[in-house]
């Protein structure tokens, strides 16, 4: 547990124990006579990634090695733990699209889940598993059973062809990973199309409600097109109904739109992958897995201040110098 929390926990136990005391020896009228007090510490979780110019991650670094800003005010009091002492275990929700037109993607990740397991730090580590075309339904409640996970990824298939609302199922995400402990590394790993189709969620409004809670984004995308050329036949699953190929225009189309797993990535600090065949998919985790056990952990409790809003952070590194950083923007208090 960051030190930072453990003061704010102690400083709240210190409060019970005095109005525990004053009950105890002001007799029948001491109810009345004792004040109520609500106190509430927000921490700030920021988890960082420090890498060189090539890419290779920097470790060994401490508190003396960054610099943390709250809207352009320096922190003087924050907790860094590294890769080696963070106890924050990790919950991540994995939400995959389901279209039927994601079907040679799926026939993909059907066999990755088996890696997931793995990316979990510490003993209450947990994965949940969700899909989403038309409806977005939670295939795997928060577990640690490889076996489950991996069950949950074989058995999402291609259903409506060509729905496949990303955004509400960020949302629904979201709220999954709200239940869980404020201490815990919130992470959401989106396996689908880059961009949506049909949600009713902005996706300014799936972004905000991925910052209130914490939430670090992953998506890991692909072209439903290029998927399938990199399919064999005889390991292709069948589509539910036939393909309509005459929405090419409107496909076009929807290129134009906002990458959405771009700004996901940007706004909460986490990073945007893609992939074509198994082996770039099985990289891309490999890769994450890297980044969750070789990232730093900075935690603070903000100063009073009049902005009620969105807060931006900056983090820096002093030395080594030209370490490229990655963490999230910004927070809500």
């Amino acid at each position: 547990m960051p030190r930072l929390l453990a003061v704010a926990l102690a400083a709240t136990a210190v409060v019970c124990a005095a109005l525990l005391a004053q009950d105890s020896s002001g007799g029948a009228n001491s109810k009345s006579q004792t004040p109520t007090i609500r106190t509430s510490v927000h921490l700030v979780l920021v988890p960082v990634t420090v890498t060189d110019a090539k890419g290779k991650f920097i470790d060994g670094l401490g508190a003396e090695n960054f610099v943390l800003y709250d809207d352009g005010v320096p922190q003087k009091q924050f907790q860094v733990d590294s890769s080696d002492t963070v106890l924050a275990p990790v919950a991540m929700v994995v939400a995959i699209q389901s279209s039927g037109i994601s079907q040679a993607a799926l026939d993909k990740i059907h066999k990755v889940g088996g890696m997931f397991q793995p990316l979990l730090s510490g003993e209450k580590g947990e994965v949940a598993v969700l899909e989403y075309d038309r409806e977005i339904t939670v295939v795997q409640e928060f577990t640690r059973d490889s076996s489950k996970i991996s069950g949950a990824f074989e058995s999402v298939n291609g259903r409506v062809i060509k729905v496949g609302r990303m955004l509400d199922a960020v949302v629904e995400g979201v709220k999954l990973l709200d239940k869980t402990p404020e201490s815990y590394r919130r992470m959401m790993l989106v396996l689908g199309e880059s961009r949506d189709r049909g949600s009713k969620t902005k996706l300014a409004q799936a972004i905000e409600a991925a910052q209130r809670a914490n939430v670090t984004m992953y998506p890991m995308t692909y072209s439903a097109q290029a998927t399938g050329w990199t399919t064999k036949p005889e390991d292709t699953t069948p589509l539910p109904i036939e393909p309509d190929y005459a929405g090419g225009i409107v496909e076009l189309m929807r290129m134009t739109t906002t990458n959405a797993a771009e700004e996901f990535a940007k706004w909460t600090g986490g990073r945007h992958l893609s992939f074509a065949r198994l082996e770039g998919l099985e990289d891309a985790i490999s890769r994450l897995s890297g980044e969750i056990h070789s990232q730093y952990l900075l935690s603070f409790v903000p100063e009073e201040s009049s902005n009620k809003g969105l807060h931006r952070i900056l983090v820096q590194v002093r030395s080594p110098k030209g370490a490229v950083v990655r963490a999230r923007p910004a927070y809500w208090p």
